[in-house]
């Protein structure tokens, strides 16, 4: 009676521990902007030289690019690899860049600090000797360049830390019914 309450218990034990495992995509969110040069919504007098953005989490090395284009006629203006130093992702504009005043969308796609590929946008206005520039937040479609920015939400984690759970699971099943077997070989035994 004792053994079988102890491998109910076991058993028990595992399954919780595997719910809590497998339930704890949050602590692994992907990571946003939280700041930038220029910032988010930022009227700026003249187009920048250099396009920055501070995410929430350390951009992983591989696989990242930004591109800028005119919110307007959506045309892309210049795009790269950017240079990564911890949270903040950074591309020099091209020297032959220089649009004048309008609006400007930064798209990006990062290799977020849990391995995840992150996409989302941040704009920018250049008022320049006109100031006729509108703020981006007046234009229409703002909606939808907010919902791009938060990224996908999923039930489970992806990517290596998914076959690492797995395999986790697997041992701790395989392991139950290893003491099962043999505590049925040692009851028939007795």
């Amino acid at each position: 009676m004792f053994r079988s309450r102890a491998l109910q218990t076991l058993t028990a034990a595992a399954a919780v521990t595997a719910g809590l495992v497998l339930s704890a995509p949050a602590a692994l969110a992907h990571d946003l902007v939280i700041g930038g040069d220029p910032a988010d919504k930022e009227i700026l007098q003249e187009f920048p030289d250099r396009i920055e953005l501070e995410f929430s989490g350390y951009v992983m090395e591989d696989f990242n690019t930004f591109a800028v284009s005119d919110a307007a006629s959506e045309e892309v203006l210049f795009s790269g690899e950017p240079l990564v130093d911890g949270r903040l992702v950074s591309l020099d504009v091209p020297v032959d860049v220089d649009p004048g005043a309008g609006d400007y969308r930064i798209g990006f796609q990062i290799t977020s600090s849990d391995g995840h590929s992150t996409r989302g946008m941040t704009t920018f206005s250049v008022a320049g000797d006109n100031g006729g520039a509108a703020a981006p937040a007046e234009q229409e479609g703002e909606t939808e360049v907010s919902a791009d920015q938060q990224p996908e939400a999923t039930g489970l984690p992806e990517g290596p830390i998914t076959w690492v759970l797995a395999g986790v699971g697997i041992l701790a099943v395989l392991g139950v019914i290893a003491m099962m077997i043999a505590r049925g070989r040692n009851t028939t035994q007795e």
